[in-house]
């Protein structure tokens, strides 16, 4: 990046923010819930498929990713340029004492750098398109929400997987069948079966989102009790490793290892009644009956 003229960098940012944030960011986990919510709070039977991509960053081709860079418009020399850094790498395999011979590398994008998940986002930027439930997109984890408590609206949720399929076709991704699954959700629900890719998509009683638990009947109390497992499990690795109990020591500890195990995606599983509240605050040092509950008691 640094090699890049200024305007070619932002260029490059600008299309990266063109992608909408709930798309990559865990606050879209929230958004999508609370769509979800409201469908179910109007007595909208309400399926949610989960769709993800087999080794997504590995199969990226180079050639459908520049040519998508072109037509986001960015200018020919950073495509060039981020042709050129893709370009130029082989590979070979060896067993044993056996090699084969040495082949270009044509797809894939690197990992762990911000440029390879942007280019990975551009890449995927029209999976959804002509797309009609609502989608949510985070790297290789695609939903689909769609009401479907009438024929017509199990028939939209399969034309949009059939345009998934489509769209993985073209772009010579694969689909990984066996993590796809169906959460059936609000009263009533038919429980409709779907095909992806001509398999049968299996249903789930739960699925973990982001790492957040949930389930058909969006129940949150199973992801409280996990959340304050790993918690607890954190908070069991402070006091064993660390033999002070100064507050200095330990508060910091406190903020950078436990309290993201307990407030990661609060916004949407946070323990609103009773019997939730006391396993979340009792993980955080305090009285079950306390809502001011929060201190680290070591």
């Amino acid at each position: 990046m640094q090699s890049m003229k200024p305007a070619e960098v932002l260029a490059l940012e600008s299309l990266q923010h063109k992608i909408p944030k709930s798309s990559y960011d865990k606050n879209g986990v929230t958004v999508f819930k609370i769509s979800v919510t409201v469908l179910v709070d109007k007595g909208r039977a309400t399926d949610i498929i989960y769709v993800e991509l087999c080794k997504l960053f590995d199969i990226v081709p180079h050639d459908i990713l520049v040519s998508k860079l072109e037509r986001h418009g960015l200018d020919r020399w950073s495509t060039q340029w981020i042709r050129n850094w893709l370009d130029g790498h082989y590979q070979r395999v060896a067993v044993n004492s056996s090699m084969s011979k040495w082949k270009p590398v044509t797809s894939g994008v690197p990992q762990g750098l911000v440029l390879g998940l942007a280019l990975f986002n551009i890449f995927a930027s029209d999976m959804d398109s002509g797309i009609e439930c609502t989608p949510s997109k985070f790297a290789d984890d695609t939903k689909l929400c769609g009401v479907v408590d009438t024929l017509e609206g199990r028939d939209a949720v399969q034309r949009d997987l059939d345009r998934l399929e489509r769209w993985a076709c073209v772009n010579h991704m694969k689909f990984n069948k066996a993590k796809c699954k169906v959460l059936h959700v609000g009263r009533g629900n038919p429980k409709h079966n779907y095909s992806l890719g001509g398999e049968q998509t299996e249903s789930s009683p739960e699925e973990k989102d982001l790492r957040v638990l949930v389930d058909e009947k969006l129940n949150m109390s199973q992801q409280c009790a996990l959340a304050a497992q790993k918690a607890n499990h954190v908070l069991g690795c402070i006091k064993r490793g660390v033999t002070s109990r100064m507050r200095e020591v330990i508060l910091p500890l406190y903020s950078a290892l436990m309290r993201p195990q307990l407030e990661y995606c609060i916004q949407f599983w946070g323990p609103q009644h009773r019997r939730r509240w006391s396993c979340w605050s009792e993980s955080r040092g305090g009285h079950k009956d306390d809502p001011r509950a929060g201190a680290p008691l070591l």
